[in-house]
């Protein structure tokens, strides 16, 4: 008994754990299998919503449309899933106002969408939050707007939205029901879903859309180029026999261009071979007897045609006008043309006829002329063509005319130099005989050979003494600067330059003495010996040493210094006198040419030492040059080569 007794308790307690498990079952895990069925299926449908959302291959394919076909996507798929709400899509403009992007149901076609304003109320609070749900008639923000009048006016009494803000832009998607339901979670999600969608394609829109424009105005700008590269080569194809052309009068200016009759000859054959023109001449003005010559080598003329000249007062002639008017000339009819000399035409049986000006500067110097058999042969690309060789060959003809001029003035300035170069050679040679002899003579009768002389006798022979010793020195400039500019060759070789420096100032001495003046020199012990001419560059010291005395006041100072420059010597004279005017710089250094402001020291002289002094520097393969300050004195500078560099560097 005891062992049945336990078995109908072990059956008891099964039956009672297995009637608490099927109450579990019943009471707790199927309503939670259920509830995750329906989850499943909600999160199936959200999926699927999202892929028909996010649809941005359609974006793709019409970027110019993208947003709004969006929109409409979205709102299908939306309202496929729940047909009683009434959907929109709005996006911000940029004055703030709502635009419609699509709509399905509802009451959209019946308000008055231009009352819809981003910027306040309703769309401005969805948009900003992102979400929004509330119940018409019931201001969420304390205050009623046009969208929930409009609403509440149609009978709707619910709504939710979903928007965005972003760099992009704003939007907002609407769902409004008119009587009781219920939504759930679903519709939240899905407008979160349908907002992050739309602005996803508003994005990508805005990016497409930048990148169309750029490619449109990248394709505008190679459509252009490519139209103007076009029009280039038709323009290039159509200049290439005018480029030709200049090319061979180029080279025509360029080979002959010391050759005016030739080049012009080689301009009228390569112009009539390009044109197919039978005459083409230069008419040249002859300012002598106010006419227009035909010059030689004229292509189409020979003999007597050669001489071919038309007086500026025969207004009949269409080169006459053209050479007073300085315009161009065209013509296919010159046989029968009023502003044509028929004449000449006729007699050539030209038809077609070309005159152009050659103008060089603010002048005209004549004309030139391209005539043809033809008629209506010439276009207005070669009358261009023309002209512009008329510019070049004005030039030459001018440089012809002027190296005519040129030569002629040469050959007359030769001729004078000559002249000028023998006529100071024989005076100063007949000047100097004379001179030496008064020089004697009034040196012996001032040292009393001749008998007493009185105090008055004394002074007018002192001073005609000091006028010899002025023109003996005058004589002596020209005789050098003569023998100088005559090709005087140096006989270079090493000479101590600094003992030339301190045997000049020691000569000078007396003069800067009796001067009440200052005179030193500076030369350092060891010094290389300089290359050139020990003559000369003696007489060049002497010339500038004296030149320093005499342009330095009383109780004023010159010096002289010798440098070592590596590869030359140089002397420098330095005095602190009266300088020189600024405008007088550029000329000390020519013949004759003497300071504005010598009159201030009285300084005598010829004008010609500093020109002597260029020329034998020159002639030595240095260089002289001065720096000076007005008032407060003058440095005179040469430099030549040294003796022993030279050699080494030869070597």
């Amino acid at each position: 008994m005891m062992g049945a007794a336990a078995v109908v308790g072990v059956l008891s307690a099964a039956c009672a754990a297995a009637a608490l498990w099927w109450w579990f079952s019943f009471r707790r895990l199927l309503p939670l299998e259920r509830e995750a069925r329906a989850l499943r299926a909600e999160l199936g449908d959200l999926r699927k919503f999202a892929a028909e959302a996010l649809d941005l291959d359609a974006v793709v394919r019409r970027p110019g449309h993208a947003l709004e076909e969006a929109a409409s996507r979205v709102l299908g798929a939306m309202h496929r899933r729940q047909p009683e709400l009434s959907l929109a899509a709005f996006s911000r403009r940029p004055d703030g106002s709502a635009a419609l992007l699509a709509h399905r149901g509802g009451p959209w076609a019946r308000l008055e969408l231009s009352s819809f304003r981003f910027d306040a109320g309703l769309l401005a609070r969805a948009a900003a939050s992102g979400s929004s749900s509330w119940t018409i008639g019931e201001a969420p923000t304390g205050e009623t707007d046009a969208l929930t009048r409009g609403l509440a006016q149609q009978g709707y009494s619910s709504a939710a939205a979903g928007g965005w803000t972003d760099e992009h832009g704003a939007g907002v998607i609407l769902a409004v029901r008119a009587g009781p339901g219920e939504d759930g979670e679903a519709l939240p999600s899905r407008l979160e879903l349908a907002a992050a969608a739309l602005r996803s394609a508003s994005a990508l829109a805005a990016g497409l859309s930048d990148l169309s424009s750029s490619r449109e105005k990248l394709e505008g700008g190679l459509s252009a180029a490519m139209e103007e590269l076009t029009a280039a080569q038709d323009r290039l194809i159509k200049k290439s026999k005018e480029i030709k052309t200049l090319h061979d009068v180029a080279g025509a200016l360029s080979s002959r261009a010391a050759q005016a009759p030739s080049t012009l000859a080689a301009i009228v054959s390569i112009v009539a071979r390009s044109l197919e023109a039978d005459l083409v001449a230069f008419l040249i003005l002859d300012e002598g007897t106010g006419e227009l010559v035909t010059q030689s080598g004229a292509y189409g003329l020979e003999g007597e045609e050669l001489l071919y000249r038309l007086a500026l007062s025969d207004e009949r002639s269409s080169s006459v006008r053209v050479f007073k008017t300085r315009r161009p000339f065209m013509t296919g009819d010159a046989q029968n043309d009023p502003q044509v000399n028929a004449h000449y035409t006729k007699m050539w049986s030209i038809h077609s006829l070309m005159v152009v000006p050659l103008v060089l500067e603010d002048r005209c110097i004549g004309v030139m002329r391209v005539g043809c058999k033809r008629p209506e042969a010439f276009s207005d690309e070669q009358i261009a063509l023309v002209s512009v060789i008329a510019e070049e060959a004005a030039i030459i003809v001018e440089t012809a005319i002027l190296n005519r001029r040129l030569a002629k003035t040469a050959e007359q300035l030769a001729t004078l130099n000559r002249m000028k170069d023998e006529f100071v050679s024989t005076v100063s040679h007949e000047f100097k005989t004379p001179l030496t002899t008064i020089s004697g003579f009034l040196t012996v009768m001032l040292e009393g050979d001749t008998g007493p002389l009185n105090a008055q006798q004394m002074k007018f022979l002192t001073i005609a003494k000091s006028a010899s010793k002025r023109l003996s020195g005058l004589v002596s400039d020209l005789l050098d600067l003569s023998r100088l500019e005559g090709g005087a060759k140096m006989d270079l070789g090493p000479f101590d330059l600094g003992r030339l420096v301190l045997e000049s100032v020691e000569n000078h001495q007396p003069a800067a003495a009796e001067a009440s003046k200052t005179l030193s020199a500076e030369a350092p012990g060891v010094l290389p010996k300089a290359l050139g001419d020990e003559r000369w560059m003696q007489l060049v010291l002497d010339n500038l040493v004296s030149n320093a005395i005499k342009f330095t006041m009383p109780g004023g100072r010159v010096r002289v210094r010798v440098q070592d420059k590596g590869e030359f010597v140089m002397v420098s004279v330095s005095d602190d006198g009266i300088g020189i005017p600024p405008e007088d710089r550029e000329k000390v250094f020519e013949r004759f040419y003497r300071a504005g402001n010598r009159s201030e020291v009285n300084a005598p002289g010829t004008g010609l030492g500093l020109a002597i002094a260029r020329e034998v520097v020159d002639k030595h393969g240095g260089k002289i040059w001065l720096e000076s300050e007005l008032g407060k004195g003058t440095t005179f500078h040469f430099v030549v080569p040294a003796a022993g560099r030279e050699r080494e560097s030869a070597s």
